[in-house]
């Protein structure tokens, strides 16, 4: 089977990366920073480059597997672009951490029966291809969310390319993927950022001379992409505003409490840290 991977960055370049290493798959990229494709043909972690994406209409490409691992707003206009592969023997999937947006274009094309949505659990705050790695999926989480419309032999050449890769195969709708996501993803995120812009205001250059380990791992998330999490803070909007105001609201309390009564602040991060350690 031939997998075209759309996006030669750190998730595209992993992807092509492991399954290189690892099977006998035919792994072909196309990507627009020639710098990335020529990387990648200099390490053999791909056998070839695609010039443009008309290519992939035709004889040759048929029952491959397209894989579109781009940031979330250029992936929707990537997946309407592949709009005459629909319902045919290519199999489509992506890897955006938001699905909701993408299963809309998805109903607009009449529930196209060859595409499969994926979201793999992996990932680093340094991106493109120079920081892909041969072992990113290794035994990690990917979500799958198919459309009831979704024929059974594409469900299974998704499930391939992620079990090629050793991730573990969640199968979760997009609604709830993106719900779940907001909280457990994009609004540490968001509080990452929130914090740097307090440590900005502050104006003091020596304050990294006087935290731990914990402050320095906390902000690493402010090192990912700006481009992909600007994305992902806009699509999925809705979800990201009712769980920062929630946020908002354990902040208030965490504060009134503490200006209230020391015992109080006592008992509630006690409690705390007894749901964490039980839950997480």
């Amino acid at each position: 089977m031939k997998v075209i991977i759309i996006g030669l960055g750190l998730i595209g370049g992993s992807i092509a990366k492991q399954l290189i290493k690892n099977t006998a798959l035919q792994v072909f990229a196309y990507d627009s920073n020639p710098i990335s494709l020529k990387n990648a043909l200099n390490n053999s972690s791909i056998h070839g480059e695609i010039d443009n994406l008309d290519q992939l209409n035709s004889k040759e490409y048929e029952n491959s597997l397209i894989v579109i691992a781009t940031p979330p707003k250029a992936s929707l206009e990537i997946l309407r672009s592949l709009h005459s592969l629909f319902n045919s023997s290519v199999t489509i999937t992506d890897t955006s951490s938001i699905k909701l947006p993408v299963e809309k274009i998805l109903i607009e094309f009449d529930s196209p029966n060859n595409i499969i949505l994926s979201h793999p659990i992996a990932g680093s705050h340094n991106s493109g291809e120079q920081n892909s790695l041969d072992s990113l999926f290794l035994g990690k989480n990917v979500i799958v969310s198919a459309l009831p419309s979704v024929n059974e032999e594409h469900i299974q050449k998704v499930n391939i390319l992620w079990e090629s890769l050793e991730s573990n195969i969640i199968n979760l709708d997009s609604k709830t993927h993106d719900y779940i996501f907001a909280h457990s993803s994009h609004l540490p995120h968001l509080v990452s950022y929130a914090l740097l812009m307090t440590l900005q205001d502050l104006n003091k250059e020596n304050i990294s001379e006087f935290s731990g380990g914990g402050f320095g791992e906390f902000l690493r998330l402010a090192s990912s992409s700006p481009e992909m999490w600007a994305d992902i803070f806009s699509l999925n909007q809705e979800n990201l505003n009712s769980s920062l105001d929630s946020f908002i609201d354990n902040l208030n309390q965490l504060k009134n409490s503490i200006n209230a009564d020391p015992e109080n602040i006592k008992s509630l991060l006690t409690s705390l840290k007894i749901f964490k350690e039980e839950n997480y």
